[in-house]
């Protein structure tokens, strides 16, 4: 009996040892339903579970068929630990020559994405932060939020 307990307990604690699977982490920001301000930069902590593998940052913006335009301009900058900044430029283009959307969705929102940079370590990209730049626009509607992926490479 007190062999068939130990056996038991071993087993209750081996799982618990086990290295856990890396995984794919998100995080949206919703904007304001009056629109996203030019001077308004969104912020993002990637979320890393392994700090000796490198990962994907992708970007995924949420818009309404009210969106006004057949692209969006943002500028991103991947900011480093020892805060050194890589700055992107991101032109997505959200809609074809026609207004039919790219990309995928449900309901009344489409969803698009962008890869922003590929097999990062986690000291190179500790946050990351995000302008809309759209050129004549200081407040861009139609947006829902705008998110960033971070997948394991």
């Amino acid at each position: 009996m007190a062999m068939a307990l130990a056996i038991a307990a071993v087993l209750l604690v081996m799982p618990s040892c086990q290295h856990q699977p890396v995984m794919t982490h998100s995080r949206f920001v919703h904007l304001p339903a009056e629109g996203w301000q030019r001077t308004m930069p969104l912020s993002f902590k990637p979320q890393y579970d392994d700090s000796t593998m490198t990962y994907d940052l992708t970007l995924a913006v949420r818009h309404t068929g009210s969106y006004r335009y057949r692209n969006l301009s943002l500028v991103v900058d991947i900011i480093a630990a020892d805060s050194a900044v890589d700055r992107h430029t991101v032109n997505m283009t959200l809609a074809d020559d026609y207004g039919n959307w790219h990309g995928g969705g449900f309901g009344s929102l489409y969803q698009a994405t962008a890869e922003l940079a590929t097999a990062v370590k986690p000291m190179q990209a500790r946050s990351v932060i995000i302008w809309q730049a759209m050129n004549g626009c200081d407040t861009l509607s139609g947006l829902d939020c705008v998110g960033l992926i971070v997948r394991p490479d």
